[in-house]
């Protein structure tokens, strides 16, 4: 069944789901690793997902948890805070109130929803962080975090820049939105890797597009005309806004491979990108993984079931020699 939210619908992605029939609720699905506390049809869960408008990955985790929630018949609502902390804070206290059984939590901030988590503690609502961890103040409040680990696909990307350089060339970064915990990792990590494994290459400039692919293509725009020649490699922290650094290349005349680039977790146009020779690499990086993950953890924990408190979904390096290994995503 379909039901709305109190917050306004312009704010949410509202998907209630419930179960089909008291046996198949009844039973206890075989990853669970326990017995039900109630039926799954009344386990009540909400999710509050970054901003499924803003990118093919986003959207697929939105869709996919909508469609599991629905495949397991559990009681969950989808929300969609468009990318602004404090619509997911109110978002946050309005599940609060509803006494949801657990919370799945995709946060928009590192540190400004910490007051609402803890409020969620407090009222003995378990809160999962999904794909990005909050602030290390918030985490005495958080019961568990499932997601990618983002400074790995961040080294990767490094050696996967690095090497088809030959550990030399002149490199532009395309951020993500200043700040976010992911932008911070895949920043930090992919500069370690660089100063500790590649010496020899250059960072001219880093500048944030905020996982657009618009704004990146922006930004790599005025990389092109502020360095020209000079850009040998380009490194970006999402395929969407490797997507705007590859039109910018096609615009500027460049040809496939002329410009090596890198980005972590790659959607479908990246991954025929790869195939025609316009990006060098990317991050295998499964959205459906990652909901999936994060509600069987929620699951787990509405019945009582120990969990540890950090489970990663699996990655990969995608090159043009391993990409006939992997399938093509469908987001």
């Amino acid at each position: 069944m379909i039901k709305r939210t109190a917050l306004a619908a312009a704010l949410t992605l509202t998907a209630f789901i419930a179960g089909t029939g008291a046996a198949a609720a009844q039973a206890a699905p075989d990853w669970l690793g326990g017995e039900l506390k109630k039926p799954l049809a009344d386990t009540r869960i909400g999710i509050t997902v970054l901003y499924p408008g803003s990118n093919s990955y986003q959207a697929k985790y939105a869709e996919a948890a909508v469609s599991y929630a629905k495949e397991i018949g559990i009681d969950a609502t989808v929300m969609d805070p468009q990318g602004d902390p404090a619509t997911q804070f109110n978002q946050l206290q309005d599940m609060i109130a509803q006494k949801m059984d657990v919370i799945v939590l995709w946060p928009t901030s590192q540190n400004a929803l910490i007051p609402a988590v803890r409020q969620a503690s407090r009222a003995n609502i378990p809160v999962v962080t999904s794909n990005s961890p909050i602030g290390e103040a918030g985490r005495q409040y958080v019961t568990a975090h499932t997601g990618p680990d983002d400074c790995k696909l961040a080294s990767q990307a490094a050696e996967m820049l690095g090497d088809s350089l030959g550990g030399k060339g002149n490199v532009v970064v395309i951020e993500g939105t200043p700040g976010y915990s992911v932008s911070i990792l895949r920043g930090n990590c992919f500069l370690d890797a660089m100063e500790d494994k590649y010496p020899d290459i250059k960072i001219l400039a880093s500048q944030p597009a905020d996982w657009n692919r618009e704004k990146a293509q922006t930004v790599m725009e005025t990389f092109l005309t502020q360095y020209g020649e000079k850009i040998n490699g380009v490194y970006a922290f999402d395929d969407g806004m490797g997507l705007g650094v590859i039109s910018a290349l096609q615009a500027a005349g460049k040809k496939p491979g002329e410009v090596k680039l890198v980005t972590c977790n790659q959607f479908g146009e990246g991954w025929d990108a790869i195939k025609a020779g316009w990006e060098t690499g990317s991050g295998k990086q499964s959205p459906i993984d990652d909901a999936v993950l994060a509600i069987q953890t929620a699951v787990k924990v509405a019945n009582g079931i120990s969990v540890p408190p950090v489970q990663e979904i699996a990655i990969d390096k995608i090159t043009a020699d391993t990409i006939d290994k992997f399938e093509r995503p469908s987001w």
